[in-house]
């Protein structure tokens, strides 16, 4: 990394997960005795992203909004603990920092409630000036990385400002929400998980086969590239070749031995953004994308288990 070297900008949430681990999910109306004590670790899509592309070399600004209470203080904390610049996060004095409430099961999957808090108020109606300055931010910036855990109109304005600015977008369409196509088609790459793709194109992701197909509706819509994670299937990549024609990448994800899901997607996106700013070819970044967030399954917590990049390289040799 470079002294000049521009930032990737993330304007995402930034939430403190309250970790329980459970035999299964509760059913509705069910007490269940989990196992241990609660488990306090820094998470939140976008703080989560720019934590991943921060362990993978690159140099990252945060904007987003918490609370004045102490969840707010180690959310900072963590992100400056990666050397992750923190000016454009705002503190707010009326909603408290987000919170997420993870239940995790011996296998390693979890079901997850987010009360957004402070996150809903990324907004020019809120905070003019906290706006202004992440505007001028995305001027600078090598690419600009969103997530939907900030308000949905607040999304589409950013992504407008970085389309003008000529600025890559990087949409990870999570948790899942329709944008226009007017919108969609301002995005460089848009991320999405098999709902995801679902809710957007209409129809349903179960095979590698439906995702091939549900990727290139959404790449028809004018996406440059269209991605879909499958999970332990790994990913799916459309975007144009050299000559201007479509192409299809899949990517088969290593055998791994799965500890926590948790912010798996958020690895996937932070490592194929880097990749991508880095110049590296499609193939190549898929293949990076989907190595990262293998090795983050192998791992507790969402922050707490992002990989380095030295992880990441070493797993292409290490018989995953």
């Amino acid at each position: 990394m470079t002294a000049n070297q521009r930032s990737i900008l993330v304007v995402g949430s930034l939430n403190m997960d309250q970790v329980v681990r459970v035999p299964r999910v509760p059913l509705l109306g069910e007490t269940l005795l989990g196992a241990g004590s609660l488990t306090l670790v820094p998470g939140g899509k976008g703080a989560n992203q720019a934590v991943a592309m921060a362990r993978l070399g690159a140099s990252v600004k945060m904007a987003g909004r918490i609370g004045t209470d102490p969840f707010g203080e180690r959310l900072i904390r963590a992100l400056e603990n990666d050397h992750i610049q923190t000016d454009l996060i705002a503190i707010d004095q009326e909603e408290a920092s987000g919170v997420a409430f993870i239940f995790l099961t011996p296998e390693g999957n979890n079901a997850i409630v987010v009360a957004p808090g402070a996150n809903m108020r990324v907004s020019p109606e809120i905070d003019a000036v906290q706006w202004r300055r992440i505007a001028q931010a995305i001027q600078q910036a090598q690419a600009l990385v969103l997530q939907l855990e900030i308000p949905l109109e607040s999304v589409k304005q950013l992504i407008s400002i970085a389309h003008d600015a000529g600025v890559p977008v990087i949409l990870n369409l999570a948790p899942a929400q329709s944008l226009p196509k007017e919108t969609l088609r301002q995005i460089s790459v848009l991320v999405v998980n098999e709902s995801e793709a679902t809710l957007l194109s209409g129809q349903r992701v179960e095979t590698v086969e439906d995702a091939q197909i549900v990727a290139n509706v959404l790449y028809s819509y004018g996406i440059s590239t269209v991605v879909v994670t499958l999970g332990s299937r790994g990913a799916l990549l459309v975007t144009a070749d050299s000559t201007g024609k479509s192409q299809r990448i899949y990517q088969a994800a290593p055998k791994v031995q799965v500890l926590d899901t948790t912010a798996a997607g958020d690895c996937f996106v932070g490592a194929l953004t880097v990749a991508l700013t880095e110049g590296q070819r499609p193939e190549e970044l898929l293949r990076f994308a989907v190595h990262a967030s293998a090795l983050k399954v192998t791992k507790f917590g969402a922050q707490s288990g992002l990989p380095t990049r030295e992880e990441v390289l070493a797993s292409y040799y290490s018989g995953y």
